[in-house]
């Protein structure tokens, strides 16, 4: 890659997503957390593509334009989370020292200790890239979507024009997704899938899990440390099965269902227990979740609904707050749409 392609991967991988989440967590976030807002920002950007690969898939719609309409609607998006926040904005630097002062050296210790095992992690998922059997459909797909732009027009396997849509993956494209953010960026399928990709979902998921942390712990920077190098411990030993969300979460974490089950499902959960403590403005970011999911993987349309399902049906017989549970039910309805239309096309 050349320089102005790390620019460019930098900026649309990190800087986008940052400021999209300003947007999504205005109303939201009384601290304005910086880790918060990048995981919304993904949640709203995975919602974005889902809403305008899958209608772009049915109409024939070419990748440039979709590449087009992305650009677009993402900047739009940043903007408008920079300009809602932009006094906050002045004040993070400061707040961000006062914050590093207070921190013990005891607590550094372990921080550093967490910050650095994910560091080996990531290091070792690009250097030490295992390369799947799904691949031969999931990269092959992207890499045919870039060179012929178009959007699940040919058969990766046969170079043929598909007869029938793929029923499974029309309605979750996170293939084409990759193949958008490839064009974006100006790189090549594999490099942007084995190279940028894992470190960029790996971090992500790290960062759902601090939020867990704080969750969970609130402002005791010790337990939150400790928090997250067991996590860490947990997923670096977790391969003695190729089912568990470790060896997804290491090993295949550019496939959509690595990055339902290392990201998005325990995002969806977090913001679920999120609302059950305070159901102030969260809700949004709790719909783009929902389609985030639907992108990601067929199984997402199922499992992100259940999950929400499951917490809302609990949180509803324990406090009998109904508002809790229409509010709920109206973020599943992508979900709902899209398993009915996946009945109707499989």
């Amino acid at each position: 890659m050349q320089p102005m392609n790390w620019i460019y991967a930098i900026f649309w991988l990190l800087a986008v997503p940052a400021a999209v989440g300003m947007a999504l967590i205005w109303y939201t976030d009384k601290n304005k957390s910086i880790c918060f807002s990048v995981v919304c920002g993904y949640a709203g950007l995975f919602a974005m593509a889902q809403m305008i690969l899958v209608p772009g898939i049915f109409l024939k719609v070419s990748l440039h334009t979709v590449v087009y309409i992305y650009q677009i609607l993402s900047i739009a998006a940043a903007f408008a989370g920079i300009f809602l926040n932009r006094k906050n904005l002045k004040k993070v630097p400061s707040e961000i020292m006062s914050k590093i002062k207070c921190v013990k050296i005891s607590e550094w210790m372990l921080f550093s200790i967490g910050v650095f095992l994910i560091f080996v992690q990531l290091v070792l998922s690009v250097c030490l890239v295992h390369q799947d059997a799904d691949d031969s459909f999931y990269v092959a797909s992207a890499s045919t979507s870039v060179y012929t732009d178009t959007i699940f027009v040919y058969n990766p396997y046969t170079g043929l024009r598909y007869r029938r849509l793929p029923s499974r993956y029309v309605l979750s494209p996170f293939s084409m997704y990759e193949a958008v953010l490839t064009k974006i960026v100006g790189t090549d399928v594999p490099y942007m899938v084995y190279t940028i990709l894992p470190v960029v979902l790996l971090s992500l998921a790290y960062l759902v899990y601090w939020l867990w942390a704080k969750l969970l712990f609130g402002d005791n920077r010790k337990q939150c440390a400790l928090f997250l190098i067991f996590i860490s411990m947990v997923q670096m030993f977790s391969n003695y099965s190729i089912y568990t969300s470790g060896t997804f979460l290491l090993m295949r974490i550019w496939q959509g269902k690595a990055v339902l089950a290392g990201v998005l499902l325990p995002a969806t959960a977090y913001m679920c227990s999120r609302l059950a403590k305070e159901e102030k403005g969260g809700w949004p970011i709790l719909l783009c979740l929902q389609l985030a999911s639907c992108l990601v993987s067929s199984m997402g349309i199922i499992l992100s609904l259940l999950m929400t399902g499951i917490y809302t049906f609990i949180y509803g017989i324990c406090t009998r707050r109904w508002k809790y549970v229409g509010k709920a039910f109206f973020c599943c309805i992508p979900n709902l749409v899209f398993s009915v239309i996946y009945l109707l096309i499989r």
